[in-house]
């Protein structure tokens, strides 16, 4: 069986959104939120806004982009990046909040307001730029899966909490690596595939890890923006990509997965994880057409 017919195969077990529109629809009333992923859904694999998957010229995101701030609703990204990236890509989009390092921190307004999302006086390591304990943890890691990781300096610039990394390697003999080496209050994590970076290492697909500190994910950004904005769940809505993405499902409405998401053996498990929910939804577009092809319909 061919990689794209089993890929087929599978995503026909899923609930699809063009399946469930009237559904979903009827409960949309209350809309007031957005919260969306970047890489591999409102972007593609290498970033870019304005193009497809396939390099392909495509504007359509923007149109749709463009439509849904006319209607007020407010489109929050959520993303790995840290908030000094994140400000520069939310200028340029044109919104106003976003959720950094995979949920650690919520900012609104730019950067006028920024609150952690966890309790920060439990934290005792420093995995920021410098920090005393980044230089150990990476080194074991690296140490861990030689070839098939790998770390830059500069990509911790700006962050608080997290480090970012990129390979292809088993996250559950990571994380036991960690875990024996005294660092079980930190996980590794997968936020999906990437094309942002090219790497002279021996794996065919770069994978985007983050590490973070234990019990934190997106879900517990959006968790607290509720909370201090007094939103509703069914006020909000997400999208995303990734296994990490699909954790926000917990704290909205509906959740809407791009299709994309099963292009790698990762979308096994995110298989498995749908059984968890009941508001998942697939789009029948990939990337940043998944989340024009949700926003088209949200709108209508």
């Amino acid at each position: 069986m061919s990689s794209k017919v089993k890929e087929l195969k599978e995503v026909g077990k899923v609930k699809k959104l063009s399946d469930y529109k009237e559904e979903i629809k009827k409960s949309l009333k209350e809309l007031k939120v957005i919260y969306s992923d970047l890489d591999g859904t409102l972007l593609n694999q290498k970033g870019c806004l304005i193009k497809d998957e396939n390099d392909c010229l495509y504007l359509e995101s923007i149109e749709e982009l463009v439509e849904i701030l006319k209607r007020g609703w407010d489109v929050v990204l959520v993303s790995g990046r840290n908030r000094t990236q994140l400000k520069y890509n939310a200028q340029l989009i044109g919104v106003n909040n976003y959720i950094a390092e995979l949920g650690c921190e919520l900012v609104y307004n730019l950067g006028e307001k920024i609150y952690q999302t966890f309790d920060t006086q439990n934290v005792d390591y420093d995995l920021g730029y410098g920090g005393k304990d980044l230089a150990t943890v990476v080194k074991l890691l690296k140490e861990s899966f030689p070839d098939r990781l790998e770390y830059n300096p500069e990509w911790s610039k700006y962050r608080s909490w997290t480090v970012l990394l990129f390979g292809d390697i088993d996250l559950d003999l990571a994380n036991e690596k960690l875990r024996e080496n005294g660092f079980d209050n930190l996980i590794l994590v997968d936020n999906g595939l990437t094309s942002l970076v090219k790497l002279d290492i021996g794996v065919n697909r770069l994978h985007i890890y983050n590490l973070i500190p234990e019990g934190v994910d997106k879900s517990s950004a959006i968790r607290l923006d509720k909370k201090l904005r007094r939103l509703e769940t069914e006020n909000c809505i997400a999208l995303g990509d990734s296994l990490e993405d699909l954790k926000m499902a917990k704290e909205v409405k509906f959740f809407f997965l791009m299709r994309n998401a099963f292009d790698f053996e990762g979308g096994k498990k995110i298989l498995e994880e749908l059984q968890n929910y009941d508001n998942v939804f697939v789009t029948e577009g990939r990337m940043n057409r998944g989340w024009t092809e949700v926003m088209r319909f949200v709108r209508s």
